[in-house]
């Protein structure tokens, strides 16, 4: 064959070198397929776990080409795909439990061996509590609770946060209790509920939020400036007689809180546990904050015996934690009553007016979300 010939030949051979439509046959024609599958993922772990969702995250796979996606198993079947080394899951179950694994797949379509399963059971979520009752003070008035009481120089109002310079909390009112004087004391109640727990040996709870302008400071002996700013209650065999049991107090000696068993001096003769008579103190050494909202809640398990328990906790820190003492008088005669008091008591107190604010209490058979 002539050599001009030749020449011409092999030009053409490289001038119907296949493209476009034509490139993959070209390159399975004269390469081999891919047959290797990605490495095994590693490093499963899980996040984010709620009730229904879980967010899970693995060690990224290498391959001889590209890993171009990841396979997401649960007890074997694929719940979802990503490219992604994370993948949120939800639809699952409150309380279930779960088996998840990870596969790599490369552009080719070979798929890696699972990675180790994780196990991962979804929690329960807890009963939602059940408001039985609630102040917001947003009628402008106090007219959500029972009674005020007041004594000494103090008063209870509703009053809108913007004409005290506070923040709102949970609307336009909010409660102002004040010691406007040397000494005096103001209490807000509210029966019904909690008369009926009691009677029925039910524990409540009780939170409301709490706003202090300015840290109290005092100008007495510590022994008479503690401020109280909640009670617990109850009523022995005198039909006019009620007494406090327990009493919750900011000491503005260091403004830390103080709770008191038999406050007045006034509470069964033994307690508040067995072998146990007169006033007791116990301390926190968290300091109540200023200038702020501030989430307090009780929990009070209702016993004329040493079966009952008091805890209590702010911005959802516990401050005391006691079991197996008295919470109210016997039932004997008139008396047993038990009831709780949202208040302002104090002597000595500076600045005066001694101030606090309150909004959105609630009594309800459960712990209340701190948000």
């Amino acid at each position: 064959m002539r050599s001009d010939l030749l020449l011409a030949l092999a030009v053409s051979a490289v001038l119907l070198v296949p493209q476009n439509a034509d490139a993959q046959w070209w390159w399975h024609r004269h390469h081999k397929a891919d047959t290797t599958a990605p490495t095994t993922p590693t490093g499963l772990v899980v996040s984010g776990l709620t009730a229904t969702s879980v967010t899970l995250s693995w060690i990224a796979s290498s391959d001889n080409v590209r890993v171009a996606a990841y396979r997401i198993y649960s007890n074997d079947a694929v719940v979802g795909s990503t490219s992604s080394t994370s993948l949120s899951i939800g639809g699952l179950v409150a309380g279930a439990s779960y088996a998840f694994t990870v596969a790599a797949v490369d552009s080719a379509g070979n798929v890696s061996a699972p990675s180790a399963p994780l196990p991962v059971t979804t929690p329960t979520p807890a009963p939602a509590a059940q408001i039985l009752w609630s102040a917001g003070m947003e009628t402008g008035d106090l007219s959500e609770w029972s009674e005020k009481v007041d004594s000494g120089s103090a008063d209870s109002w509703a009053v809108t946060a913007a004409s005290q310079g506070i923040p709102p909390k949970g609307g336009q009112w909010v409660m102002k209790q004040s010691v406007t004087g040397t000494s005096g004391g103001t209490r807000m109640s509210r029966y019904p509920e909690i008369d009926s727990l009691t009677q029925a040996g039910t524990t409540f709870y009780m939170s409301w939020w709490e706003y202090y302008p300015a840290k109290l400071t005092a100008s007495a002996s510590p022994s008479s400036f503690m401020f109280s700013n909640f009670q617990v209650l109850s009523q022995d065999n005198c039909a006019t007689c009620w007494y406090p049991i327990w009493g919750l107090y900011i000491n503005p000696a260091d403004f830390t809180t103080i709770l008191v068993w038999s406050p007045s001096g006034m509470a069964p003769s033994e307690g508040p546990h067995a072998g146990e008579s007169g006033k007791r103190a116990y301390y926190a050494t968290q300091a109540v904050p200023v200038g702020q909202w501030i989430f307090f809640e009780a929990m009070i398990k209702p016993a004329a015996d040493f079966t009952g328990a008091v805890k209590l906790w702010m911005n959802g820190g516990v401050l005391f934690d006691l079991s197996s003492v008295k919470t109210r008088f016997p039932t004997v005669g008139v008396g047993g009553r038990q009831w709780t008091a949202i208040d302002g008591y104090g002597s000595y107190i500076n600045p005066t007016p001694a101030t606090h604010y309150i909004d959105d209490v609630t009594i309800s058979l459960g712990r209340l979300p701190y948000p």
